[in-house]
């Protein structure tokens, strides 16, 4: 199963939040955190209903476990 992130495409970074205190609303970046989408369309929704602009775009990612904790 694929799982979707939105990141910047200047950056690289991966969005983890957005900040609805400006107009439009300001993305919050990170290396490390993202928020991670089960599908594409939900992906799709969170890009619009985040106000995300051309600096950013949807790609598919691969997690794996690091570590086996059971």
């Amino acid at each position: 199963m694929k799982t979707y992130c939105i990141i910047n495409k200047k950056t690289g970074f991966f969005v983890y939040g957005t900040d609805y205190r400006y107009s439009p609303p300001h993305q919050r970046t990170s290396d490390c955190k993202a928020l991670t989408f089960g599908t594409e369309k939900k992906a799709k929704i969170a890009f619009e209903d985040r106000k995300c602009g051309k600096n950013y775009k949807i790609i598919p990612v691969k997690l794996e476990p690091i570590e086996d904790k059971f």
